[in-house]
C-alpha cells in the first residue's frame, strides 16, 4: 500500500505541473487580451490575429493541462445522490463498473485523439491570423495526453476501491 501511496504522490506532481501549465497560459490569456482591449480603445490599433491565437494556443493550453487535476478533486459530477442510497458492496461493484467503463471510453478518445493529433503533425496543420499561418498541430497532443491522465487516476482510484471496503470515486485511503 505504501508503494501505492508514493506513486499517487508523484503523479500528483504531474497534474500539479499541468495545473500550473494551464495557470501560466491563463494569465497570459489575460495580458494578451488586456492589452488588446487597451490598445483597440486607447492607441486605435488591435493587436493583428488576437483572437485567433487565444481561441487556438491559450484556450486549449488552460484546459487540457489541468484535467486530470480537476477530475481527481471530485468537482465534476457523479452519481453521489443515487450511490449513498445503496449498501457498500452494491456501492462498491457500482464504482468499480462506473470507474472500468469510464476507462474503456477514455482509452477509445486517446486512441481517436492521438490518431488526430499524428493526422495533424504530418500534415503540419496551422491556422491563419494576421495574415500568418501559426502551427497549430502541438497543441493537439495535450488532449491524449489529458485523457490519459485521466485514465491513470481512475486506475489508481480502482486500486484503491480494490484494497479499501469502503468504495469511493476518489483516491484517499482511511489512514490518510
Amino acid at each position: 500500500m505504501k508503494g501505492i501511496m508514493k506513486a499517487y504522490k508523484n503523479f500528483s506532481y504531474v497534474k500539479i505541473i499541468g495545473v500550473w501549465i494551464s495557470g501560466i497560459s491563463l494569465i497570459g490569456m489575460m495580458f494578451l487580451i488586456t492589452y488588446d482591449v487597451f490598445a483597440r480603445n486607447v492607441l486605435n490599433n488591435s493587436i493583428n490575429g488576437g483572437f485567433e491565437i487565444v481561441q487556438n494556443y491559450f484556450m486549449p493550453i488552460v484546459i487540457f493541462p489541468a484535467l486530470a487535476f480537476a477530475y481527481s478533486s471530485g468537482v465534476l459530477p457523479k452519481m453521489d445522490l443515487l450511490l449513498d442510497k445503496l449498501n457498500n458492496n452494491v456501492k462498491k461493484v457500482v464504482i468499480m463498473g462506473m470507474l472500468l467503463l469510464e476507462i474503456f471510453i477514455l482509452v477509445l478518445l486517446t486512441d481517436f485523439t492521438w490518431a488526430y493529433a499524428m493526422d495533424g503533425f504530418a500534415r503540419k496543420m496551422s491556422f491563419p491570423a494576421a495574415g500568418t499561418l501559426y502551427p497549430v498541430f502541438p497543441l493537439f497532443f495535450f488532449i491524449p495526453v489529458a485523457f490519459v491522465l485521466i485514465i491513470v487516476e481512475n486506475v489508481f482510484i480502482l486500486v484503491r476501491n480494490f484494497m479499501e471496503k469502503e468504495p469511493s470515486f476518489l483516491f484517499h485511503f482511511k489512514n490518510e
